[in-house]
């Protein structure tokens, strides 16, 4: 862990040194905490590194490098016995440690080092990292490569600069006078990997999927995407608006959707509360668009920057009346890309929202897994006309060879023709309508009755293209335990499992993945297999949990739920289970 003030060069540090032990085929995974401030506060990132595949962060820590004491006193507790701590002894006391014995203190003057080179203070960090290579045995030149790659959009010196500093942290680092057991290596003919966050991969997802315009207003912990997608608009084609409020984002993507564009935006549950009525114009326009709502913990403001799994009911209900919908929630950022274009793919068979559920640990933290298979994105854009006359579609006109836009079909999807197709006269509002979009007839009983039955029959084929649960682990028959999770969980869960197996604890997992329309049949399947069932998500008043009562009739044994603003560890998830297993074995 690196820990120190804001403005201290925090986050781009642990990016660095989670790069460098990427690109020596080392499996990584951070965890990024800062509070909601603009400037100062407490920050620290933190990198687990791993020679075989890992699923999330770890609670203890086997080096922990403070560019300031509070870091000290907010985070040695968590360091291992033998563990290391690198600091400067100029700007940093160790006094408030109980125990100094128990350590492996490194004393580098990291100030004096890159004064010496010439360079800002902020470049201590690097000398930092430098000295924590030193302290590993890891080769140097995967560190100067990655800041090489860093700094390749400055002049040249300014990365030299930076390659001399880290060099001499180095060198403190493999002089430390204290025996350290932790030993790095890079992985030779390690296959290639990427280094990337929730947001980053959900934004790989939408161009992959031919997103033509994403529009949205900065709102942690969504911001990055807006970032991401705004850095890649012209190399892709992509109109990318950072509007005015989250009202015209919403407003602007069924617009875009209207005239022919993948569409999307992205929030949090704040901005999405703002969206709710624009949501429901897309409801019962038929809009064919993709919005995300990334979690953090609220009401209102609540906790910026942390996490939470708190807005599946708020998606489910949001807007008023009743419409369908489709809600996808990622659990790493595998399934973020996959999933993201295939939010599109389904918006567009659908004509309906889909909502991309995700939360602050999905999107601000990076994993290294192998690069996206672009081999397996496909693109299918549903009832779509996009040129030519809507005459050579008759299914879609009526007696009079007149285009009904919302043609009630058995199975609720209309034939959708764009602006410009020759015949294609339509009116697209708010209101309830007729076939042929018009408000004048919408409000009769019977065209009511057909049009809202027409659109919720859409649910009945989204249960069939939407994917379903993933199931990991031993089969639920000979499961000791069976855990259902959903999101950012999925993580956490999976390390506990493994873990568990060690210890001859059975465990099987499922992770719902489409969590509307709910996969019942399936969910209740699983636990009807399973002798002990759990369930873990992280909000107060078991969201998932009612929800599988709702549709399974089916209740859980044991829960785990977590609403501290921070995310699930899979020792939590271990201990918990193990005592479960052990007491119910006792009994």
């Amino acid at each position: 862990m690196i820990g120190g003030q804001a403005g201290f060069g925090i986050k781009a540090a642990g990016r660095t040194l989670a790069r460098c032990f990427a690109q020596g085929g080392l499996h990584t995974f951070d965890l990024t905490e800062y509070p909601s401030l603009i400037r100062g506060g407490h920050n620290s990132y933190q990198v687990r590194v791993s020679p075989t595949p890992i699923h999330c962060h770890v609670t203890p820590l086997d080096v922990l490098v403070a560019l300031n004491t509070e870091t000290v006193e907010r985070h040695s507790q968590g360091l291992v016995d033998g563990g290391a701590i690198v600091y400067d002894p100029k700007t940093t006391s160790v006094a408030s440690l109980a125990d100094p014995a128990r350590f492996c203190i490194v004393a580098a003057p990291l100030d004096d080092i890159v004064a010496a080179a010439g360079g800002q203070r902020i470049m201590r960090n690097v000398a930092a990292l430098g000295a924590v290579l030193g302290l590993t045995g890891y080769p140097l030149e995967f560190l100067t490569a990655s800041l090489r790659a860093q700094f390749a959009h400055k002049a040249p010196e300014v990365a030299e600069l930076n390659v001399t500093i880290a060099a001499k942290g180095h060198e403190y680092g493999a002089a430390a006078g204290c025996p350290f057991p932790v030993r790095l290596a890079p992985t030779p003919d390690a296959p290639p990997q990427i280094l990337v966050d929730g947001n980053e991969a959900i934004g790989l997802g939408a161009l992959a999927a031919g997103v033509g315009m994403y529009c949205a207003y900065p709102m942690t912990p969504a911001s990055s995407l807006l970032h991401f997608m705004a850095s890649h608009d012209r190399e892709y084609g992509v109109v990318v608006k950072h509007t005015e409020d989250e009202i015209a984002a919403m407003n602007m993507v069924i617009g875009a959707a209207f005239g022919g564009a993948r569409a999307m935006c992205a929030t949090a549950g704040g901005g999405f509360s703002l969206m709710v009525e624009g949501l429901g114009l897309a409801g019962v326009s038929e809009s064919a668009i993709v919005c995300g709502v990334f979690t953090r913990p609220g009401p209102a403001t609540g906790l910026p920057t942390w996490t939470e799994q708190s807005d599946l009911r708020f998606v489910l209900h949001a807007a008023q009346g009743e419409f369908p919908r489709v809600i996808l929630a990622p659990g790493d950022r595998a399934d973020a890309f996959e999933l993201t274009w295939k939010a599109f793919n389904l918006a567009d068979q659908l004509q309906t929202p889909v909502i991309l559920l995700g939360d602050s640990y999905l999107s601000d933290n990076r994993e290294s897994l192998p690069p996206f298979d672009l081999s397996k994105v496909t693109i299918d854009r549903g009832k779509l006309l996009t040129e030519g006359d809507v005459a050579s579609r008759p299914e879609a006109l009526d007696d009079a060879g007149l285009y009904l836009r919302y043609k009630v079909t058995e199975d609720g999807v209309s034939t959708r023709a764009l602006p410009g197709v020759k015949g294609a006269s339509q009116l697209v509002n708010s209101y309830e309508h007729d076939e042929y979009g018009w408000g004048a007839q919408g409000e009769e009983p019977a065209n009511r009755t057909a049009q809202n039955e027409k659109r919720m029959r859409k649910l009945e084929l989204a249960r069939k293209l939407a994917p379903q649960p993933a199931r990991f682990g031993c089969d639920a028959e000979r499961a000791d335990i069976s855990i259902v999770c959903f999101g950012s969980t999925k993580g956490p869960v999976l390390e506990a499992v493994e873990w568990l197996a060690t210890e001859g604890i059975r465990a099987c997992v499922m992770q719902i993945v489409t969590l509307w329309p709910f996969p019942a049949d399936a969910v209740a399947a699983f636990m009807d297999r399973s002798t002990r069932t759990m369930v873990v998500e992280g909000n107060y008043t078991g969201q998932l949990e009612g929800l599988i009562r709702q549709e399974c009739l089916r209740t859980f044994d044991w829960r785990i739920n977590r609403y501290d603003g921070r995310p699930f560890s899979p020792e939590q998830v271990f201990e918990t289970v193990k005592e479960v297993v052990s007491d119910d074995h006792a009994k």
